[in-house]
């Protein structure tokens, strides 16, 4: 079960606060948390604590907080060997309401420093994977050149499209499963995501594009798929929300691990939204996740 993963690794500094912060507005923080975040490495520490075998390619900075991600990773069984140190780490500010809803800013660092020729370098990597988990917090053309290297030798590739921007045809009709939420789903077909009928109006404009399937991310209202040979709508469960952040992520890690099992792709989503559900219960992007959820390697 091997997931290699091409992405964001940041250090998210968390700000407590009664609600999100309007324009012109301050607010006094109730408490301040640094958390180990980043898109990528989220998803990879999720597949990881789920009993992947993962490897990680993408960048730190040089300077502290390059030296405490890399280690996190490492001491979550990450395999960091590919992880190059340039210019600053990765940041990403946090408002965290009282609802559990989130607000962020991201400062890309070393993850936008990120290049294609560090991907072809480790190409090895990619070729020998069951999936490749991508996102994009890093430059396209990094995520196009992994995406490429995947293609060519038939690994699977989930694309978390986040954050929101458009994608090339070419890329998409290289993707497995693309994992947008709803907003990202707009932004991509120029089409409403409001009703059922609209998700499977937008899922079908990108399935004829050529990805092989859609999971729609519908927060509390669970996820939307669709590939050729089905649809359906797996609800979510009720759970008292703490923090949203990496939530997706997790999501998107857990739905590798699953693939990667060999369960359908509905059976995938059902074990992604459980691990969902637990991070949102939890503070961080990274939380700890019980061994009761894991798939042994």
């Amino acid at each position: 079960m091997n997931i290699t993963v091409v992405g964001s690794i940041n250090m998210d500094l968390v700000y407590l606060v009664p609600h999100i912060v309007k324009a012109g507005e301050t607010l006094h923080s109730t408490k301040h948390e640094l958390f180990f975040g980043g898109k990528g490495a989220n998803q990879a520490v999720t597949a990881s604590q789920l009993g992947a075998n993962v490897d990680f390619i993408g960048n730190v900075g040089t300077d502290d907080f390059g030296e405490q991600v890399k280690r996190n990773l490492q001491d979550k069984g990450v395999n960091t060997s590919a992880v190059q140190k340039v210019g600053l780490t990765g940041q990403a500010i946090i408002q965290v309401a009282d609802s559990g809803e989130n607000s962020i800013v991201l400062f890309p660092g070393a993850n936008f420093l990120v290049t294609a020729e560090q991907i072809q370098a480790d190409k090895e990597r990619i070729e020998k994977s069951d999936v490749l988990l991508l996102q994009l917090e890093i430059p396209m053309t990094v995520v196009e050149a992994a995406a490429n290297i995947a293609a060519q030798k038939g690994v699977h590739i989930i694309l978390n499209p986040a954050p929101a921007q458009q994608i090339s045809d070419s890329l998409l009709s290289k993707v497995s499963i693309l994992t947008p939420n709803e907003t990202e789903l707009a932004m991509l077909t120029n089409l409403k995501t409001e009703t059922e009928e609209d998700l499977f109006q937008a899922c079908s404009l990108l399935l004829q594009k050529g990805v092989g399937a859609v999971v729609v991310t519908l927060g509390e209202k669970g996820s939307y798929y669709l590939n050729q040979n089905e649809r359906g709508h797996v609800q979510a469960n009720q759970v008292e929300v703490k923090d949203t952040t990496g939530a997706g992520d997790a999501f998107n890690g857990a739905l590798a691990v699953g693939l990667c099992r060999g369960n359908s792709l509905r059976e995938s989503i059902l074990y992604a939204s459980k691990v969902a559900e637990y991070v949102v219960t939890q503070m961080g992007a990274q939380p700890a996740i019980p061994t009761s959820f894991r798939i042994n390697k």
